[in-house]
């Protein structure tokens, strides 16, 4: 199998039209005619992917974040695609095309967080998100603290930061850095936005208008992804061999 045969199989599950216009997916690095037995999946190509490719005898990393995102100036020994490129390993991103596809890890995040009948969240004219109402019989309504709990149980973070302004009825899922969608929130009549990380100035938002804010990790709301897309990349990449990083978190907490 060559590696644009891969680029077309990740096309595929989670279309490149679907990224937002500033993002970058695709293939990063590489020679799209090489020849590919084993890949390894993972949330970044950052040093410990290439460790990890390495050891496992990988050509080929996919990774979720890109390994080129801001134009590049130089390709110097202090950045990754350096390595990456050295060590004849190429790598495919598959950036907010992943976030927004179907099966892909907003509609992960939406089955984890007990949401009914999700709907797309559009922003920046891509549906990253998905909004809906909390399961039925759930106690979480009226106890939001046993709600963050439960997400934090669900998808394996320690720490939760959020400001809980009324009952939770009807909540929004953006993996990630998704704290600007604060601002859609009325729009679209929900009144919690669970996420990977928010700034101050977005807790601040939240405060003042009266909404719920659960940031769980950008790490830990994302790399719910990396096993689910190896299996379904196993289905189809007939003869390869996938690897997914077993990296569990970023942050250290406490």
């Amino acid at each position: 199998m060559k590696i644009d045969d891969v680029v077309a199989v990740v096309n595929g599950i989670a279309p490149f039209s679907g990224a937002c216009a500033w993002d970058n997916c695709g293939l990063m690095c590489g020679d799209k005619n090489d020849s590919v037995s084993h890949v390894l999946v993972t949330l970044d190509a950052d040093m410990y992917a290439l460790k990890l490719a390495l050891k496992y005898g990988c050509t080929l990393v996919i990774s979720h974040h890109p390994l080129v995102f801001d134009p590049l100036r130089a390709v110097t020994a202090d950045a990754p695609i350096y390595h990456f490129i050295k060590n004849g390993i190429a790598v495919i991103s598959a950036h907010t095309c992943l976030d927004a596809a179907a099966g892909g890890i907003n509609d992960l995040l939406t089955e984890l967080a007990a949401i009914c009948n999700p709907q797309p969240l559009f922003i920046d004219g891509c549906a990253l998100g998905r909004y809906g109402e909390l399961e039925d019989g759930t106690e979480f309504t009226n106890d939001p603290i046993k709600y963050i709990d439960f997400l934090k149980a669900r998808i394996g973070s320690k720490r939760a930061d959020f400001i809980i302004k009324r009952p939770i009825r009807r909540a929004a899922v953006v993996s990630g850095s998704g704290g600007s969608a604060l601002t859609l929130l009325n729009e679209y009549g929900i009144d919690t936005l669970i996420t990977g990380e928010g700034k101050h100035e977005h807790f601040v938002f939240a405060d003042n208008n009266g909404l719920n804010l659960i940031a769980l990790g950008h790490f830990e709301t994302e790399n719910i992804i990396v096993k689910p897309f190896a299996r379904r990349l196993e289905t189809l990449l007939t003869g390869v061999r996938i690897f997914t990083s077993d990296r569990t978190e970023l942050i250290r907490r406490r």
